[in-house]
């Protein structure tokens, strides 16, 4: 049964603004993400590069920016058999879709990046000199998270993991391989659909997931200002699993309670409709495209069978001048053969007299 606590107000986490305040905080970014991967995280940091945030033009306005929040993590991860790994974790929001191409190009970023090339110098010896050299030792695996605010039509599950799966292509069965030319070629990928975090599924809040817990910040319910401010009604306990929870709900309730941080939202919302209604253009463009073009090909195939038909019809009037060239000789050959008749019998007529 949920316990509503009225008095506390937070913001919205599907702001991008909000989500990075969040997560600027190296405990709260540490907890979110071994929520999500379900794995030890010993060590996290911001990735030493330029990308917290997209800048990306507004359509409408040049002189704007709009600012997409894609947080960029370093961390060691310690598995369940108590190995170490450096991993690049990439966090994204998406309200549409359509980011899929942003996506993509981040990932490939990544995988084309120095920073992810872990080298170590090396002493080399060699006639008595000795010179520095750096060898590459191992690659950051790259794991990305996204939070969209869009459900996935043909999969219902809030939140989803998938990762490289090898499969022998003769018999069928797995295949298990932790070989670098396998593992540094494929990455993990976590979809969390926050419009299916339903509040019926905090029914028995003791006993839900640390996963589910935190996904409670990010439900779409409760609102009291637009999307931008919310209820958390959910009493968090004392025990140290929820201690980072508490911790995030004072932030997103500080968050809440400053003005500045309510006209950012405003922003972004404002520039959000924006960014909607030049992508609903493009979609009206290309459905007129699409029509234009579909009827040009129409008319094309018209036009083609419109040829096809005059080759046809010159093909049966070159046929009938060849017939027609040809019964006129034939009819000359039948004049001399008259002509020649008449002469003939012309003479016999003339010898009989």
């Amino acid at each position: 049964m949920i316990e509503e606590q009225k008095d506390i107000i937070i913001a919205n986490p599907m702001y991008d603004a909000v989500f990075k305040a969040l997560m600027e905080d190296t405990d709260n970014a540490r907890y979110f993400v071994e929520s999500i991967i379900d794995e030890e995280i010993v060590e996290i940091d911001f990735a030493k590069n330029d990308y917290i945030y997209y800048i990306q033009e507004d359509p409408e306005n040049k002189s704007k920016k709009i600012k997409i929040v894609r947080m960029d993590f370093v961390a060691t991860i310690r598995n369940k058999d108590g190995k170490e790994k450096k991993v690049m974790i990439e966090i994204q929001q998406s309200l549409n879709p359509i980011d899929v191409f942003r996506f993509r190009s981040y990932i490939a970023k990544h995988y084309s990046a120095h920073e992810n090339i872990i080298k170590e110098e090396k002493l080399v010896v060699k006639k008595d000199k000795v010179t520095v050299k750096e060898q590459i030792v191992d690659v950051r695996s790259i794991i990305a998270i996204y939070m969209l605010g869009f459900e996935i039509e043909d999969a219902e599950h809030l939140a989803s993991k998938f990762v490289f799966k090898g499969t022998d292509m003769i018999d069928g069965s797995e295949v298990h391989t932790q070989h670098p030319i396998v593992t540094d070629l494929a990455h993990e990928a976590y979809y969390i659909q926050v419009p299916r975090i339903k509040p019926e599924i905090y029914e028995d809040w003791d006993n839900c997931s640390r996963l589910l817990k935190l996904l409670s910040l990010f439900e779409q319910n409760w609102f009291v200002d637009k999307k931008f401010l919310k209820k958390y009604v959910y009493r968090i306990t004392e025990t140290e699993t929820d201690k980072i929870l508490k911790k995030m709900i004072a932030t997103l309730e500080k968050i809440a309670a400053d003005p500045y941080a309510r006209r950012v939202m405003e922003e972004e919302e404002f520039m959000a409709m924006n960014i909607d209604f030049w992508k609903q253009t493009i979609v009206n463009k290309d459905s007129i495209i699409a029509a234009v073009s579909a009827e040009l090909a129409q008319k094309d195939k018209e036009l083609a069978q419109r040829d096809k038909e005059r080759d046809i019809a010159r093909n049966t009037i070159a046929q009938r001048d060849k017939e027609l060239i040809q019964r006129d000789k034939e009819l000359v050959q039948r004049d001399k053969e008259i002509e020649e008749y008449r002469r003939r019998y012309g003479k016999l007529n003339g010898a009989i007299s």
